[in-house]
């Protein structure tokens, strides 16, 4: 199964970080994981003169000592694109696929704005000939069909919106499944709290090259409901065990 890489270990989300001295989607953040044999969520932005950098576009006026948002940055402003008290800065996405170089897989998110037709098709292009293992998830279904429409080959999942109520988040999902059986999504990214799922566990039964990761393991009890109920998981600011 060519992306059977995904559940072969656990998925670091932006990195090994704690916003201190290591800033999340940095490359510090992202080497320390990959010293760690860890797979990688990133996520992509772009800037105002079209660099796609690894930077989360709705934290980004928080995360920058200038506090403005990213696509408002060019990337020569090197002033401007600091990260909180470090000297780290934005990277751009080409000087981390080559720090990564193929050593752990790197599944890329992109926030779901108006502004995601020109981050995919730029990300598309940039990893056309990565020789590392990669993966796309689709926060909305027409994401999921701009992807396959660039490049079918492409490993994209889907990720489900958290919920607060469980009753509303099933039938959500019980509308969904029968469009996940169309789609044939790679993998599909669950929120813990909605786990486990009879709706999911169904669908698995009938399309066994799909597989559910959760998201987001954050502490022990999170941990053990991720083993328990799910092929693989995401964590964050909690260091699972091997």
């Amino acid at each position: 199964m060519k992306h059977s890489w995904l559940k072969n270990a656990p998925i670091c989300n932006k990195g090994l970080f704690d916003n201190q001295n290591i800033v999340e989607n940095t490359l510090p953040a992202i080497e320390k994981a990959i010293d760690c044999g860890y797979n990688l969520i990133l996520n992509i932005s772009l800037t105002k003169d079209n660099r796609l950098v690894v930077c989360d576009s709705k934290k980004s006026a928080m995360l920058l000592s200038s506090h403005k948002k990213i696509e408002t940055l060019n990337y020569d402003e090197k002033e401007n694109l600091t990260l909180l008290n470090t000297t780290s800065v934005v990277p751009l996405l080409s000087d981390v696929l080559a720090s990564v170089a193929g050593k752990v897989g790197l599944i890329f998110k992109i926030t779901n704005n108006n502004k995601y037709k020109k981050v995919i098709t730029e990300l598309v292009k940039q990893i056309a000939f990565y020789k590392g293992k990669v993966a796309i998830i689709a926060s909305s279904y027409p994401m999921y069909f701009f992807v396959k429409k660039l490049n079918k080959s492409l490993i994209c999942g889907v990720i489900l919106r958290k919920n607060t109520s469980k009753f509303i988040y099933n039938a959500i999902l019980f509308a969904n499944v029968n469009f996940f059986k169309l789609i044939k999504p790679h993998f599909i990214i669950c929120d813990i709290t909605n786990l486990p799922n009879k709706y999911l566990d169904d669908y698995l039964l009938s399309k066994p090259y799909s597989f559910i990761i959760s998201r987001t393991v954050y502490d022990k009890q999170s941990y053990i409901t991720a083993l328990d109920y799910s092929d693989n998981f995401v964590f964050e600011n909690y260091i699972p065990k091997k």
